[in-house]
């Protein structure tokens, strides 16, 4: 099994590599607007096996950390970023229906459920690591993300002209705290190598 700090790199680079793929593909996918259109749209038509790839690939390297963070971390926070991990790889697999639309298919239909699962389990795990070797800073930034996520999502589907844009934002802003998490966690293991 790989090492521990390989897997934490793992997530590091699988949330950070995410948010970037999907921000450049916004600028040149044609007939997409990001602004109103959902990140998961972009899977739907010609070019969409990026956004796809893009799923498959982050997934597979969260769900990779999680076996490092379910040690460093700790067993919950380890089991929620897997879930999150492979709810991502299931979420590229189903592409989403386009937005709006008169029917849903079964595969939208399930991307949909999938991605509720994703944010539900990332937003659990920020409650859940900020008791993690907690510090003031980390605590708040643990319990902000938590809280922000479900409201950014919430506005998301709520709001349609700029849907794509609250969306973004709550991946960014979660995704972000994935990434930091990884960090801290790399720190923890070299702080308990020094000993």
């Amino acid at each position: 099994m790989p090492r521990p700090r390989s897997l934490l790199w793992c997530g590091v680079v699988g949330a950070v590599a995410f948010v970037l793929v999907f921000l450049v593909n916004d600028a040149f996918k044609p007939n997409y607007e990001p602004v109103r259109d959902f990140v998961s749209e972009a899977a739907i038509g010609p070019g969409g096996w990026v956004q796809i790839v893009n799923f498959l690939s982050a997934g597979a390297l969260l769900t990779a950390s999680s076996f490092a963070l379910r040690r460093t971390v700790g067993r919950s926070v380890g089991w929620l970023v897997r879930i999150l991990g492979v709810g991502l790889m299931v979420a590229g697999a189903f592409v989403s229906d386009p937005a709006p639309h008169d029917e849903a298919t079964w595969h939208g239909t399930a991307h949909n459920i999938v991605s509720v699962i994703v944010f539900v389990a990332l937003s659990l795990a920020c409650f859940t690591a900020a008791r993690w070797r907690p510090t003031p800073a980390w605590r708040w930034y643990c319990v902000l993300t938590g809280a922000a996520v479900p409201v950014l999502f919430v506005i998301a589907g709520g709001v349609s002209e700029t849907a794509g844009l609250w969306q973004r934002l709550t991946i960014v802003v979660g995704w972000a705290w994935l990434a930091a998490l990884g960090m801290r966690a790399l720190r923890s293991l070299d702080r308990s190598a020094e000993r």
